[in-house]
């Protein structure tokens, strides 16, 4: 799953639910907004927009009836995608309250090579007719599309106009999703990556939750004497345990300042952890599926991973999971976190100019009880919100996880060179069995990344 790459990863984890569709309503995709309707006598559609979007909260007011308007838009809700249900849910209840407005749900099916979502997109765009909201991908070369077309806003100014809409969203994935200073896309839901811990074996052994190092090998001592893995993870696949504990390690200061010495820090203390004793024996040769067994089971007390585990491991009411701790020497730890936004909202300007609904759709979408009800099903949110109600702990802890992350940053494969990120990886093996130091692995790895081989 790593090496596919976090915006495959967390589109195919999501991923989208065209069987379902058929929209939220039926309804055209023209749109049927009369001449006059919307705050008629203003003189500049733009300024229309985010006045009429501004005089109500997210959700709206159901007496507002004079308003008829189709709105367009296109998500990879569909198929199979675990957020499809919610949204049909968000949509239908969303128009319950505007009887005059009508979602035209496109949204079509990412996952796997016939990607129909991406088609209908692209299909949308080289015919000058894209929906008048898209959730589609951030990456540079796809937000370079859509601003080379001339079609879609930057959310800039529209968010200055609304400061207590604007500060819903978290800083950091904010700004990840912009392209060249501009804000072309508004964050929704990302992945995250942490340190799942399972709360009953501590306490069985009356152990200090592992929110430091020196908490957790200490544990590590009398796991190792009960025959309980400390951290389960694969050396032979270490992508996800090796990412987080550099972000222990070199923390904001040093997350992309990429190969930096403080980056050892993070090898030496995972080969630290394999000379005590504190990985499976078979951590060489383990698979993935087996390291997330070994630690569902009961067998191991900790597991680093992401996101598209939590849904397997919110039934247990043990389950944990917080950011990195800091490591001796390191600069991270719970204000930091891997977590990352590989698609955002898009606006056309079309529909911007035309009114003001698709905006107040857009607001309504991005409020923090709409969030809330889509991180029920799990991701990482761009938007402050409560954890759901009824949500299990497991989940509870990692909204907690992310409040307390002010920095969050893309996972590294995302952001350095293969192979170099390869040779990484690589060589913590063989700092493990004491064949290569830090040092080395790190001057290998970094040459590579400069050189771009």
């Amino acid at each position: 799953m790593k090496k596919a790459g976090k915006a495959v990863v967390l589109m195919t984890a999501l991923a989208v639910t065209g069987a379902l569709l058929g929209g939220c309503a039926g309804g055209t995709a023209d749109s049927k907004t009369e001449a006059g309707q919307t705050e008629a006598g203003k003189t500049e559609a733009g300024k229309s927009a985010e006045d009429s979007a501004k005089t109500e909260a997210a959700g709206g007011d159901a007496a507002e009836g004079t308003v008829k308007e189709d709105i367009r838009v296109v998500t990879y809700f569909a198929g199979s995608d675990a957020y499809a249900p919610v949204w049909k849910e968000v949509c239908a209840d969303y128009m319950k309250d505007h009887p005059g407005i009508t979602i035209v749900d496109e949204s079509q099916p990412t996952s796997g090579s016939n990607d129909l979502f991406k088609t209908k997109v692209q299909a949308d765009l080289a015919a000058g007719n894209p929906a008048d909201l898209v959730l589609y991908y951030t990456g540079e070369a796809y937000t370079k599309t859509f601003e080379d077309s001339g079609l879609f806003v930057d959310f800039g100014d529209i968010l200055k106009a609304d400061p207590e809409w604007a500060g819903n969203f978290k800083e950091s994935p904010l700004e990840n999703v912009q392209y060249q200073g501009k804000q072309y896309a508004l964050p929704f839901i990302g992945y995250y990556e942490g340190m799942f811990y399972n709360k009953a074996l501590f306490e069985q052994y009356g152990l200090e939750e592992p929110t430091t190092w020196e908490n957790i090998m200490k544990a590590n001592e009398v796991f190792s004497q009960n025959d309980i893995v400390t951290l389960s993870m694969s050396l032979g696949m270490p992508y996800i345990t090796t990412e987080n504990f550099i972000m222990g390690a070199s923390g904001k200061e040093n997350h992309r300042n990429y190969f930096d010495d403080s980056w050892g820090i993070a090898i030496d203390c995972i080969a630290e952890l394999y000379q005590k004793g504190g990985l499976p024996k078979d951590t060489f040769t383990i698979s993935e599926d087996d390291v997330r067994l070994l630690f569902s089971e009961g067998k191991a007390a900790m597991m680093i991973n992401g996101s598209w585990c939590t849904e397997s491991l919110q039934g247990n009411p043990d389950m944990r999971i917080i950011s990195m701790p800091t490591l001796p020497g390191g600069t991270g730890g719970e204000n930091c976190a891997i977590a990352g936004f590989s698609s955002g909202w898009h606006m056309t300007k079309a529909a911007n100019e035309r009114s003001g609904e698709t905006l107040k759709f857009l607001k309504y979408m991005t409020s923090p009880e709409t969030m809330a009800r889509f991180i029920a099903y799990g991701g990482s949110p761009a938007i402050v919100c409560d954890a759901p109600e009824n949500s299990s702990e497991l989940l509870k802890s990692a909204v907690t996880m992310l409040e307390k992350a002010q920095y969050q940053d893309a996972a590294l494969d995302s952001q350095v060179n293969h192979e170099a990120y390869e040779t990484l990886n690589n060589g913590i093996q063989y700092v493990c069995e004491g064949q290569m130091t830090s040092a080395e692995v790190l001057k290998q790895a970094k040459q590579l990344n400069e050189s771009g081989q």
